[in-house]
């Protein structure tokens, strides 16, 4: 196990509140976070260590101590904290501002996901045919899921197990948003009042065991995909993070500061939805400058937060070979 310091605590732990925040909104995804911030390959090669076939071996031999010694849990628990914390604090300011000022919302995320793009291209490093096709495929997969029609899902145990195996996996993929993908699922309104209600220890016994089986989704789901998106890392590195790419770009008409729904459904609780990709063309009010203001703003962190940890860290990693 590497040594750490309290600083790369630290680091771990806003890394998992950005993550926390930015996917309690939908259309915006926590892995876009992760890449911001030089955390995306970490986290998945720490859930693949957690979710191998030797770490259960461990468990079965009660072998604490190499545990303990073998896998990252002071990176996951760092991590773990700072998405807790966001959940209890910060993610309910970002929610009131989705509803009460949706395009500032939008432009500031909008100004992210651009300014993400920016740097998660400059770890490609050449592009070529194959990259071209997985960034088009990634674009074109993206676009699709933020235009689908949502749908209205009973509320039984099944469905909590497939909403937390999908979600968690949109989740950490840049582009792909999972509160979008709960929003769709005609879940969004239940599962964030459920861990809300839970982080004040005021949840019911259906909200409790609702949590559970979201949870068990999450785990199964996870555990799986971190081996397969590991190993497209290492074998297809280019292609992977043109794809990645792909589905920030694909998730960007989603976030668009002047987004129109094409229409809005009621579903089986008597919430409105809406669904379906309409542009606006910008327009040039009095609210046209604090938009185009939270959208620089978004962008400027962006790039600022990755040149600190350039200078900190040395030069960013030249594109990997296909």
């Amino acid at each position: 196990m590497k040594k750490t310091s309290f600083i790369t605590d630290l680091r771990n732990f806003f890394v998992g509140f950005a993550m926390g925040t930015a996917n309690v909104i939908p259309g915006v995804s926590g892995g876009t976070m992760l890449f911001i911030m030089g955390a995306f390959e970490e986290l998945v090669d720490a859930i693949r260590k957690v979710a191998s076939a030797e770490t259960l071996r461990m468990v079965c031999r009660f072998q604490i101590k190499r545990l303990f010694q073998e896998l990252p849990w002071r990176f996951l628990l760092g991590l773990g904290a700072g998405i807790v914390v966001s959940f209890a604090t910060v993610a309910k300011l970002f929610v009131w501002l989705l509803e009460n000022h949706p395009q500032l919302t939008y432009a500031f995320f909008f100004g992210l996901i651009i300014g993400s793009i920016v740097t998660v291209n400059r770890q490609l490093g050449k592009w070529t045919a194959g990259a071209g096709v997985s960034f088009f495929a990634g674009t074109a997969i993206a676009f699709a899921v933020v235009s689908l029609i949502p749908v209205s899902t009973p509320n039984t145990w099944y469905v909590y197990l497939l909403c937390g195996a999908i979600c968690i996996i949109a989740m950490i993929l840049p582009g792909l948003s999972g509160s979008f993908l709960l929003l769709l699922l005609g879940q969004y309104n239940f599962v964030w009042n459920a861990v809300g209600n839970a982080a004040r220890f005021q949840f019911s016994v259906a909200e409790l065991g609702a949590l559970v089986w979201l949870a068990l989704g999450c785990v199964l789901g996870l555990g799986g995909f971190s081996h397969l998106l590991n190993y497209l890392m290492k074998r297809f590195r280019s292609a992977t993070i043109a794809a990645l790419i792909g589905f920030m770009v694909g998730s960007l008409p989603r976030i668009w500061p002047w987004y129109a729904p094409r229409g809005i459904l009621v579903n089986a609780k008597g919430v409105e939805v809406p669904y379906g990709i309409s542009f606006k063309a910008p327009v040039f009010d009095g609210t046209f400058l604090p938009i185009l203001i939270a959208a620089v703003f978004g962008l400027v962190l962006v790039l600022g937060i990755e040149f600190l940890s350039r200078k900190r860290g040395g030069e960013a990693p030249e594109g990997a070979k296909n």
